[in-house]
């Protein structure tokens, strides 16, 4: 059995409609895995950050029983996390892509998006990805990636979008399987 098979006999939440409390044992997700958050009161707001340490997402507040400040403690190193992560991955997404598109790489924007995991426009040359993607697995990153890049050559999902798609990425059914079924948006 493959992993991500299992159906679940409840509904899984999207990211966006979960109401976290922000508050030490709590779970958070990023880059695929669970992690249980740890909350550190920290004396100013210069110290504050947050990080991976010993298997746990630790959140060092100026305000550690505040929940909309260890929220945007968060946001903003997710949003630092996935910047990084996800230039690499647009950058690898267009060498894969070279055989179609002979353009520039696309300049990026990471934002929040209710609905979508991304998007392109081919006539500016703007490519968006969800900073939710920060949350899932990096193969499913590398698929939007992947398939937002097609886009500046395919605007639209027609034949040879596909075949693009399949000749680049032979798993992408998979990995769209496992972000619609694991990580709706």
């Amino acid at each position: 059995m493959k992993p991500y098979q299992t159906k679940f006999p409840y509904r899984i939440v999207p990211e966006h409609e979960k109401k976290y409390q922000f508050t030490t044992g709590e779970l958070h997700k990023y880059r695929g895995h669970y992690y249980p958050l740890v909350i550190k009161p920290v004396s100013g707001a210069s110290e504050e950050k947050a990080e991976i340490a010993q298997g746990h997402l630790v959140i060092y507040s100026a305000k550690p029983h505040h929940p909309a400040a260890n929220a945007a403690i968060l946001d903003e190193w997710y949003y630092h996390q996935a910047k990084a992560l996800f230039a690499g991955m647009v950058a690898k997404a267009m060498l894969n892509a070279r055989p179609y598109i002979h353009t520039e790489v696309p300049r990026l924007k990471i934002k929040r998006m209710i609905d979508q995991w991304g998007a392109c426009n081919p006539r500016t040359g703007l490519l968006i990805l969800n900073l939710e993607l920060i949350k899932v697995p990096d193969a499913c990153t590398a698929f939007v990636a992947q398939h937002e890049v097609l886009h500046l050559k395919y605007p639209s999902h027609n034949t040879a979008f596909f075949t693009a798609m399949k000749t680049l990425m032979p798993d992408w059914v998979e990995r769209e399987k496992i972000l619609k079924e694991f990580y709706p948006v």
